[in-house]
């Protein structure tokens, strides 16, 4: 019960974060999301209601998110990347845990230990990083690299992670064990992942040609396919993470080639896991927000924290922005371009998720000590690039600009649609319904407007089925003529996102408009 309770607070405030986000476009949401986690944390009652961080179940929330992650990216983009892939997800992967490790020791922490914190920084989180760019234009070849290590150096962390722990159990480091357990998990996750990936592509393939109207059943089996697929790969002890990103490549691969099928499933698909991905983004940040408020909160009243472990901390995100600037230069991008991929090596909620993993193979005291660290990574690896990002990097055009582009044309849209309207007969009832609805394309119905129409829709007669038929004529001969506008206006090549923006919107107000299944008309 109390998962229940605590899943339905985070989820309430990853929804009350949407709306705040949309007063305060400047901000990035996961910033939002943070501060709601930290505002629970600070409120008695909230705070309670929140259940000790489990991360088995934190993991179970990430792995849909890596899986439609892996779905928008072309699965021949991943192939031409490969040796990109292993440079980011196991060279420098590996580079930054030697020196990590090696930097540590010479500060006087255990060799085991030192290890064992440097290999818990090195997963990168792609959604940090898009929090941290936000509103800002990242150059194409890092924005690629960055996205690639994001989606595969998870999986290396978590083995040098297991291999690290067992080295401070046991006092040997067990190289031959670490290397063979690599390429059982990696291997062993992109089988796993391909072949749960086509059996279930089969499968809806299958049902599509049995049945082509359960598409209900389609969207429940793509919704279940990444919690499978983590579920099956980590109880035969390989990559979760690694599989997931396999199925959610073969995914793309297949909704390239069957997105005409059935295009209202495919869009329906499109819409569902744009849902998904912001609620479950924003639930991993206000974890996030609450995990390291707790964290400070226990370090504060315990008085465990001190200025040595605050500098292994900062000394660790030094070294780790030091080796990613190096890696870049080594695989010749310019000073500016390494710059950006070190600062872009964003850690996240990922990482602390991963220390909650080892905290019983640790002391109490060596658990809370790494949390210590590993926490002030994860804050100035957010911090530092949202500091100078905005002066590295060339601002993208602000949202309030793109909403007030997109509202000045579709009001001239919408006059299209209204003068069409003019020119034919209508009874006075359809007209005023047509007119209505028109306008509501551009918000510009009042809500004393609304509520008046909703009584006289309540209170009157429903039109009869000559009028109804009038009424869809009518607001069809209004979409023609709004998209003949946005024909003409696309021509203008500043312009096309916005047009092309606008032109689904109307197309998909038409096919609600003659949906036959729509029975609220």
């Amino acid at each position: 019960m109390s998962i229940l309770v605590s899943t339905i607070a985070v989820l309430g405030a990853a929804v009350f974060a949407s709306i705040l986000a949309g007063f305060i476009p400047r901000i990035s949401v996961n910033y939002v999301c943070m501060f709601l986690g930290i505002l629970i944390v600070a409120i008695g009652p909230l705070n309670h209601l929140i259940t000790q961080f489990d991360p088995e179940i934190f993991m179970y929330i990430v792995a849909p998110l890596i899986y439609f992650e892996g779905q928008t990216t072309r699965l021949n983009v991943v192939r031409r990347s490969l040796g990109k892939i292993l440079g980011t997800a196991v060279v420098l992967v590996v580079a930054a845990l030697i020196c990590s490790g090696s930097l540590l020791s010479l500060l006087g922490i255990p060799a085991a230990l030192a290890f064992l914190i440097a290999s818990l920084s090195t997963p990168t989180d792609a959604t940090a990083t898009a929090a941290v760019s936000s509103g800002l234009i990242v150059p194409k070849r890092q924005n690629d690299l960055l996205k690639m290590e994001s989606l595969f150096n998870d999986a290396s962390g978590i083995i040098l992670i297991t291999a690290c722990t067992l080295w401070l159990q046991n006092g040997v480091f067990q190289y031959q064990w670490t290397i063979a357990h690599f390429f059982i998990e990696a291997i062993g996750g992109i089988l796993i992942g391909i072949a749960a990936a086509l059996l279930m592509i089969t499968f809806r393939r299958g049902l599509q040609q049995l049945n082509s109207w359960a598409a209900n059943a389609q969207n429940l089996l793509f919704i279940a396919t990444p919690f499978v697929v983590y579920y099956l790969s980590e109880r035969l002890h390989v990559s979760g993470i690694i599989a997931v990103v396999c199925a959610g490549l073969m995914q793309n691969s297949e909704s390239v080639s069957s997105q005409f099928i059935h295009p209202r499933q495919y869009h329906n698909g499109i819409v569902l896991m744009g849902l998904m991905q912001e609620v479950l983004n924003n639930m991993v940040f206000v974890n996030l927000g609450i995990i390291i408020s707790r964290v400070i909160y226990h370090d504060v009243a315990t008085n465990s924290y001190n200025s040595k472990w605050l500098l292994i901390g900062l000394s660790l995100y030094l070294i780790n922005l030091i080796i990613r600037y190096l890696y870049g230069r080594v695989v010749k991008m310019t000073r500016k371009g390494s710059l950006i991929f070190s600062l872009g090596g964003v850690r996240g909620a990922v990482t602390l998720a991963l220390v909650y993993s080892i905290a019983g193979s640790v002391s109490g005291g060596q658990f809370n000590q790494i949390m210590l660290v590993e926490t002030l990574v994860v804050l100035l690896s957010m911090l530092v690039p949202s500091i100078i990002f905005p002066f590295l990097l060339e601002h993208d055009i602000s949202q309030k600009e793109v909403m007030q582009r997109v509202n000045s044309i579709k009001q001239e849209m919408v006059e299209e649609g209204l003068k069409a309207v003019e020119q034919i007969y209508l009874p006075p009832d359809v007209r005023d319904n047509v007119l209505y609805n028109l306008r509501d394309q551009q918000s510009a119905n009042s809500l004393k407007k609304f509520w008046q129409h909703w009584l006289r829709a309540s209170r009157q007669p429903d039109l009869s089925p000559g009028e109804k038929e009038m009424e869809q004529r009518a607001l069809r001969w209004a979409f023609r003529a709004e998209r003949e506008y946005l024909d003409m206006i696309s021509q203008k090549e500043n312009l096309r996102d916005y047009v092309y923006q606008l032109y689904n919107a109307v197309l998909l107000a038409e096919s609600i408009l003659i949906d036959p299944d729509n029975e609220l008309r």
